[in-house]
């Protein structure tokens, strides 16, 4: 009996049998430099473009913010959480009904209310009616600041002179213990003093409100950081309130995506209407010439494990420029232009008489018509993260963006929702080690620097000048420079640490914007692949597009993949070819195939 064959397994295709792992393999695509540059300098032109805004807007238009708010409060959780937060602290019953711009009304009164107590006890404006006028345009800030350090200065001064009678009136022999206890409680005294002093003068500076960006620059950041938490605690929905290890204010993953894209932008909208549109401008040219500059090389390293070169992907993205910044766009215009047309049809139920009859008529139009902007509002919902990777992978324009992003979620919505789904877990846990990485650091650098730091001790002010100049990282990277009790030379030094720390810190949003390309270019290739039967090499590549800047270990140029032809003796030339060697002039030679780029010889007989 003969031996019956057997089949031995000797590996599997991981990729292949489970294609949603091509998604663990965005991190290493978006630590790539490259990317990363272009993360950082788009996160820095929207960062420096919003200050800017907020620089020349108005402060009675800046955003509202009341001291001892949560952490993370504001308009923006008002708008979130739709209960007037300034109200718990006015001790009045929630306004039932009201609307939010009369709440916020309500909180810039309640702050001005305390800046003209503040103006009053540093004496600095006795007259109420100018006192009134003062705080309505946060004028006078500097002289409560000046007030403010003139009696720390006092306080200071008195303690001293507490600390000194304290040891002046200590036995001879206990003089030298009782300085030390002194001098411990005189350096208590003083940080309270100081700290107090800030706290007065953060309220004080409340005068100014926040601006627009910070206000939604910083809510946006918290709920990254809560989709984060969330994810590591398992928390999809939220319920975090019956879990006391957990803060009770976190939300799950879904609310914080919810948040992240619907209640900030809302926010804005609503109620700093000028704002947004300046800020939309300002982000879709930003986004749109970086974020597709970092889509075009993610497209040709996931396809080709090759990367092209920065100012090759920065010629594509501006080529591109208008498809890629009106791509997420026309959707909206033809939501809105639909619903104006509806708006028009419904003018018709104002003819009397014969008004409603015909609206009710035809109102299976407007019924229609609801049915399209529907689709096309869930479709740029759902396909928006695709857009992007299309004009980046295809080489094609904005309306093809919008028709294939519409064509794969609603051809495999489930995959497309489970492939989401899969890079927002993988992404969070990658977010959560960049972070820890960057904690680190930034802790050994603060330890090993402050060794070296000379303490500034004095008889007026014996505080850590290092611990003032940067504060020790804690959970959140961000801090406040508390110039109060720094000289003009040690503020000016103090601020350019901030500089480079904060550089250091926008390395972790680049990173965000990185993944966040990266992963959803990969995401493109597998539902292409999925709904189009396209393989995930397949790249659209310009002719630019063959310098590459980073070819990947083992590759070959093409151009090296040709070697010139031979002469060889007898005046006949041999030619190499994907086909074999031809000679010219050899009659017993094949002859080479008329296509250069044929790679299979023409079949016997011609």
């Amino acid at each position: 009996m003969a031996d019956e064959s057997q089949t031995t397994v000797r590996g599997i295709n991981w990729r292949e049998t489970f294609p949603f792992t091509q998604i663990f393999r965005a991190f290493r695509v978006a630590i790539h430099p490259t990317k990363l540059i272009l993360g950082l300098v788009a996160l820095l032109a929207l960062y420096f473009g919003g200050r800017v805004l907020d620089m020349i807007w108005p402060i009675s238009s800046n955003a509202v913010v009341v001291y001892k708010t949560p952490a993370g409060g504001g308009e923006v959780t008002d708008v979130e959480t739709e209960v007037g937060i300034y109200d718990r602290y006015i001790k009045e019953d929630r306004p039932g009904g009201r609307p939010f711009s009369e709440i916020r009304e309500r909180g810039r009164r309640q702050v001005e209310a305390q800046y003209m107590r503040t103006l009053g006890e540093l004496e600095i404006e006795k007259d109420v009616k100018k006192q009134e006028e003062l705080a309505k345009s946060g004028a006078k800030l500097g002289d409560v600041k000046a007030k403010l350090l003139e009696r720390k200065d006092k306080q200071v001064k008195a303690a001293a002179e507490a600390r000194d009678a304290r040891v002046k009136a200590a036995p001879a022999e206990k003089q030298a213990e009782e300085r030390k206890e002194a001098d411990r409680a005189y350096a208590r005294t003083v940080d309270d003093i100081n700290e107090a002093v800030a706290r007065e003068y953060k309220v004080a500076k409340s005068i100014t409100g926040q601006g627009v960006f910070m206000q939604f620059f910083e809510y946006e950041t918290g709920q990254i950081n809560s989709v984060v938490q969330a994810v590591l605690a398992n928390d999809w929905l939220g319920g975090f309130a019956n879990n006391p290890a957990v803060r009770p204010n976190r939300v799950g993953v879904l609310a914080a995506i919810k948040n992240f894209t619907v209640t900030g932008p809302w926010w804005l909208i609503t109620q700093h209407t000028t704002y947004f549109i300046l800020f939309a401008i300002l982000f879709s040219v930003v986004w749109a010439i970086f974020g597709g500059a970092i889509s075009r090389i993610a497209a040709v390293h996931v396809a080709r494990e090759e990367k092209i070169s920065l100012s090759s992907a920065l010629r594509f993205s501006t080529g591109k420029f208008l498809s890629f910044a009106f791509a997420p766009i026309i959707p909206l215009l033809i939501v809105l232009v639909v619903g104006l047309v509806v708006s028009l049809g419904g003018l018709i139920g104002n003819i009397p008489w014969i008004g409603p009859v015909l609206m009710g008529l035809f109102f299976f139009l407007a019924l229609a018509a609801g049915f399209v902007m529907t689709l096309v509002l869930l479709g740029t919902a759902g396909g928006f993260n695709l857009m992007y990777p299309t004009i980046a992978v295809e080489g094609s324009d904005s309306f093809d963006a919008i028709s294939r992003s519409f064509s794969y979620v609603y051809a495999r919505p489930w995959r497309m929702l489970f492939y989401t789904l899969v890079a927002v877990v993988y992404g969070a846990l990658c977010f959560l080690f960049v972070q820890f990485f960057l904690r680190i650091m930034l802790t050994l650098t603060h330890g090993f620097v402050g060794w070296g730091m000379m303490k500034n001790v004095d008889s007026a002010t014996p505080v850590d000048l290092w611990g003032v100049m940067w504060p020790a990282p804690t959970t959140r990277f961000s801090y406040d420079i508390d110039t109060l009790n720094l000289h003009t030379d040690q503020a000016l030094g103090a601020y350019l640490i901030a500089f480079w720390v904060y550089i250091a810190v926008g390395l972790l949003g680049a990173f965000f914007i990185s993944f966040y390309f990266s992963a959803n270019t990969i995401i493109y290739y597998l539902m292409r692949r999925e709904v189009d039967a396209t393989e995930l090499d397949d790249v659209y590549l310009e002719q630019t597009d063959e310098d590459f800047g980073d070819a990947a270990p083992g590759t070959v140029p093409p151009a090296a993949t040709t070697p010139p032809p031979a002469v060889a003796a007898g005046g006949t030339t041999t030619v190499v070819t994907s086909t074999g060697t031809h000679t010219a002039g050899d009659p017993n030679s094949p002859p080479p195939p008329s296509d250069p780029q044929q790679t299979t010889p023409p079949p016997a007989g011609g």
